[in-house]
């Protein structure tokens, strides 16, 4: 796994000794998102999965000793096996755009663009993630996670489930 980051951006890739179809299985499918997205420690409730530009991916985070946390994506953007751009965010529970509950200064949504390339056999995996529509005070804010290594921390984690998700396929 690598990740770089910078003032506006945030980048992760990591490679998969498996075909490309299936780690996308577990990208584009509600049913194996459930089991590795997210923070480590929780639990995903899927509340709606519409897999196409414009739909949603409106999920429960469950914690055991914390309040359940809502969060959503609002897919823009799907190329069958090569990328995908949905705008992330965390919700309501009626799927509506919400504060994140750490801090006021956090980017109401984060673009997120990944693609999936294949060599060989192994399926290399490259996320990007940058605010969008922020505020300068959001911008500063995410800036701010990037140097700190929390996004590097949180996506990282988030990449070691995926690969345990997809070890047991």
């Amino acid at each position: 796994m690598s990740a770089s980051n910078d003032k506006t951006a945030f980048v992760i890739t990591r490679q998969f000794k498996l075909p490309r179809t299936v780690v996308w299985k577990a990208w584009s499918e509600a049913d194996q998102l459930k089991q590795w997205w997210g923070p480590q420690g929780c639990s995903l409730e899927v509340g709606r999965f519409e897999f196409r530009p414009g739909g949603f991916f409106h999920f429960a985070m469950k914690f055991e000793s914390a309040s359940t946390m809502w969060g959503r994506f609002n897919y823009r953007e799907i190329v069958v096996q090569e990328r995908m751009v949905w705008l992330n965010s965390f919700a309501n529970e009626r799927c509506g755009i919400a504060r994140a509950p750490f801090s006021e200064s956090c980017p109401l949504e984060i673009q997120n663009s990944v693609t999936f390339s294949e060599q060989g056999g192994v399926t290399v995996v490259a996320l990007h993630a940058e605010p969008f529509g922020e505020m300068e005070n959001e911008s500063k804010f995410f800036a701010e996670l990037c140097s700190s290594g929390s996004l590097e921390q949180g996506y990282g984690s988030t990449f070691e489930q995926l690969a345990g998700h997809l070890a047991k396929s």
